[in-house]
């Protein structure tokens, strides 16, 4: 007779309108933005209601600048989960977030930071130290796409970046 195990839970922290993720945990129905959150359980990420190791892997991105206690977070996430990624912004990211609005043409992106920004929503700018990396990724600009990209790609710089931190920590043992 063969043994199964059962399905390895994934757990998404402060999860906003981000659908990845077994278990979906925000403090609300709406982030402090005001975009309608897809959680499935409502929880204080200070103090989550699990088991030791019950997932085994956890996402937590872009939250612990909005924590009162980032730290307890952390503690938490250490507890209940064998792998975490965390993400957050390397300095007050609405800031970037608005820019890249307004040159990428997303109206939606630009008031979801203006949101951010307005409603002082960011309690901490978070410098941290050992494992963490600064992953980029590319933003596009649509100036530098048809007959005229390559004009557009002379005067300009051709690539600009969005910085974010990234820690991966793996913690507990495998099974």
């Amino acid at each position: 007779m063969s043994h199964f195990r059962s399905p390895a839970l994934s757990l998404n922290l402060g999860c906003g309108e981000d659908d990845w993720g077994d278990i979906r945990i925000d403090v609300d129905f709406r982030t402090q933005t005001g975009l309608k959150s897809k959680l499935n359980i409502r929880a204080d990420a200070h103090h989550l209601p699990f088991r030791d190791h019950a997932f085994a892997d956890a996402r937590c991105w872009h939250v612990l600048e909005h924590a009162r206690n980032p730290r307890t977070v952390m503690e938490e996430l250490r507890r209940t989960c064998k792998r975490v990624s965390v993400r957050f912004p390397v300095d007050e990211g609405y800031k970037m977030q608005m820019l890249i609005g307004l040159t990428n043409l997303e109206p939606a992106r630009f008031i979801h930071a203006y949101r951010t920004f307005r409603r002082r929503a960011h309690l901490w700018i978070i410098r941290p130290f050992g494992n963490a990396r600064i992953s980029d990724r590319f933003i596009e600009y649509p100036v530098w796409h048809g007959r005229k990209g390559p004009i557009a790609r002379r005067l300009f710089r051709p690539r600009r970046y969005y910085f974010e931190w990234e820690v991966i920590d793996a913690t507990g043992s495998t099974s």
